[in-house]
């Protein structure tokens, strides 16, 4: 019958050495008066004498030969009666070299020799590995996609890993995908809050996703595409645009928009709110804004704007007198944005492209 001798979780102690001193001396228990009578030694001194053997020697000093000593001192079929005890030596050392995420090479050879020294069979000692390794691998995989510095030889390593606690393909790529996820998000954060990315930023973040052998899934790449572009459409100087509008002969335009919408504030039983008045085509020129509609045309000189709004959800031409529409675009509003902030600009500075 199988004996489990309690009190036998060993003590960890707080260390730096790389063996890992995770066993505590732990005194024998004292015989009885009839073991006295008969010279017998208490079964669960033999446990506990396996538990001092590994307090008092680095387990790749330890061999079978020491193991053997002891139980044939003790004349019982200690891995047979006590096996769940040697299974948690077992679960207890590889926990313990587990507990900072980084395992070395040592570490793993000491774990496979502990499992020989204990007599634990592959299965079961697969099963724990596994049990353990889950939790290992992501750990270790978190920090090695947050390391600033690394190569090759960490994720060599880390496949040393997955393959000694058994991890299934099924698992590792579910931690992988999860991780590579989290991470890639929170690198992408900053510019989905601004909605811009430079040449230089994007070259960063392919470097740092490539070290970590992680591709951008084609939806974040066509958004940061997309951010690219807002960048680039802000850095770049104004352009003529072509225009089959009518506008005035002597007038440049800067930019044109299909599908916008016009708004103006209108009260109602007391009430105020912004009611769609138009929809229609924008032209920027570098003397006015033109508003073609069903309705005829709307023009308006810069002189009689007195700020051009840029806000989250639309574009607010601030008028000296008269009212202030608020225009939306149907198509990209971060663009249309982006080019009435510019000509606004430009405008206050008269610094028009000739």
């Amino acid at each position: 019958m199988a004996v489990y001798v309690t009190g036998m979780i060993p003590y960890i102690k707080n260390t730096d050495n790389m063996n890992k001193e995770i066993f505590e001396k732990k005194p024998l228990i004292k015989k009885s008066l009839l073991q006295r009578w008969f010279k017998q030694e208490p079964d669960e001194n033999c446990v506990i004498e396996i538990n001092n053997l590994f307090a008092n020697k680095p387990i790749e000093s330890v061999r079978i030969h020491d193991m053997e000593l002891i139980v044939s001192k003790y004349g019982t079929a200690v891995f047979k009666s006590f096996g769940l005890n040697m299974e948690e030596f077992y679960i207890t050392y590889i926990n313990e070299c587990c507990k900072n995420g980084i395992i070395s090479e040592l570490e793993l050879n000491n774990i496979r020799h502990l499992q020989s020294l204990l007599l634990i069979d592959n299965s079961t000692a697969t099963y724990y590995r596994r049990k353990l390794g889950i939790d290992v691998i992501d750990s270790v995989y978190i920090k090695l996609l947050k390391a600033q510095e690394m190569d090759d030889t960490d994720f060599l390593h880390f496949n040393k890993l997955v393959q000694f606690f058994e991890i299934t393909d099924t698992i590792l790529n579910g931690i992988k995908d999860k991780r590579n996820t989290q991470f890639t998000d929170a690198l992408v954060r900053p510019f989905i809050a601004k909605k811009r990315m430079s040449f230089n930023e994007m070259t960063e973040l392919e470097t740092s996703l490539k070290k970590r052998q992680i591709e951008l899934s084609k939806s974040t790449r066509k958004m940061l595409n997309k951010y690219l572009s807002y960048w680039q459409l802000e850095m770049e100087p104004l352009k003529r645009w072509g225009t089959n509008q009518e506008i005035v002969k002597n007038e440049i335009c800067l930019y044109e928009e299909n599908d916008i919408k016009w708004f103006e504030l209108r009260s109602e039983k007391g009430y105020s709110s912004y009611k769609l008045i138009k929809h229609g085509s924008i032209v920027m020129t570098n003397k006015k804004l033109y508003f073609f509609s069903s309705d005829g045309v709307s023009k308006l000189t810069y002189g009689q704007i007195s700020n051009i709004q840029i806000l989250p959800d639309h574009v607010l031409i601030k008028k000296h007198k008269g009212k202030e529409p608020k225009l939306i675009s149907k198509r990209d509003q971060v663009i249309f944005e982006i080019m009435m902030k510019k000509i606004w600009h430009t405008y206050l500075s008269q610094n028009w492209p000739s």
